[in-house]
């Protein structure tokens, strides 16, 4: 979890008395001016783009809405999609799979800073104000006895303003975030600004058929099938697990074709564990027989498991890569589909 965080080192500092609008002045306080554009800010789409740094720097530029998003952290290219109850991820700047909603880290970063509701009771004082291509910018920070703080340990914010004074947006920010989970202060700044684009699903695109396919199959039809999905029907018992990345699992298993056919398949996070190949999650790489020792290995007999994978060759002899996307799949009102777990 995460949450704004006003860092005063290790001295015991008071904050200034909170500031009142002036009468007759028709100004509103920094403080009210703040709270406007974050309410304003609750509703729309809004672009982001910046960088929070711990140890490392981590960039991060996409879409806000609500509570949805659409992210991308650098250097690694990870994407992340979330629309109400759906979630997409994308590790490889290539292939989409099936998400979680509860891995909303990048949204927490980007969102915590422009939370409405965390500044109500808090005194901002004016820096000063400045234009930016036309725009009035009012940079404010937060309100405290000393002035010898470090800038850097005081949450900064440039809010834009219309011709009436009036708050429109926070255009940029620079503020210190503590990472309950962690332990740690990361640091962020990012720029914000009204955005046209709409978040949206990726486009992986209905099924290539509704028939149940092997994996030599997909080896025969790899270039016909570049990019699309299919619908893999395999045994229920997995023959290895390997951990491939931070988040990504190689699964080798057999697959329910006559005659059967054995191959790779790509899955993300706990999706073994969601289809119960695996009762949970292992790093490295370990055979079944090691699975079961350990006590990972799930199912071994029964119904066979399907699920639908992304079909993505990856030359003349290897077998093309077949990235799991989900295990369900579900059309939408709009002809549009969507996978999920």
């Amino acid at each position: 979890m995460l949450f704004a965080a006003f860092l005063f080192a290790s001295v015991s500092i008071g904050f200034a008395k909170p500031q009142k609008k002036s009468a007759g002045s028709g100004q509103e306080t920094p403080s009210a001016l703040l709270l406007a554009a974050m309410k304003n800010m609750s509703t729309g789409v809004w672009s982001v783009n910046g960088t929070v740094t711990l140890e490392k720097t981590i960039k991060l530029h996409g879409l806000l809405s609500g509570e949805d998003y659409d992210l991308t952290m650098e250097p690694r290219g990870m994407r992340g999609i979330v629309i109400k109850d759906k979630a997409w991820i994308c590790s490889d700047r290539e292939t989409w799979h099936a998400g979680s909603t509860e891995d909303r880290l990048p949204y927490d970063w980007t969102h915590t800073p422009i939370m409405a509701g965390r500044v109500v009771d808090l005194p901002f004082e004016k820096v000063g104000s400045e234009q930016r291509n036309g725009q009035t910018w009012l940079h404010i920070r937060l309100k405290v006895a000393e002035r010898k703080m470090d800038p850097k340990a005081l949450p900064q914010y440039w809010v834009v303003i219309d011709s009436q004074g009036q708050a429109q947006y926070i255009g940029h920010v620079e503020m210190p975030l503590i990472s309950q989970a962690a332990n740690s202060v990361l640091y962020c700044s990012f720029d914000y600004a009204p955005s046209k684009e709409k978040i949206a699903p990726p486009p992986l695109g209905a099924p290539v058929d509704d028939k149940v396919h092997g994996f030599n199959e997909i080896e025969q039809h790899k270039f016909d099938w570049k990019g699309k999905i299919v619908r893999l029907e395999v045994t229920p018992k997995i023959l290895e697990s390997k951990q491939i990345g931070e988040s990504t699992y190689r699964a080798f298993l057999k697959d329910t074709a006559a005659p059967n056919h054995y191959g790779i398949v790509e899955f993300p996070y706990d999706a073994l564990v969601k289809l119960g190949f695996l009762k949970k999650i292992v790093s490295g790489a370990h055979s079944w027989e090691e699975l079961e020792k350990m006590g990972a290995l799930g199912r071994t007999e029964g119904a066979p498991v399907s699920f639908y994978v992304q079909v993505i060759p990856i030359g003349e002899k290897p077998a093309a890569r077949a990235v799991a996307v989900g295990a369900k799949l579900v059309r939408e009102a709009d002809g549009s589909v969507t996978y999920t777990w």
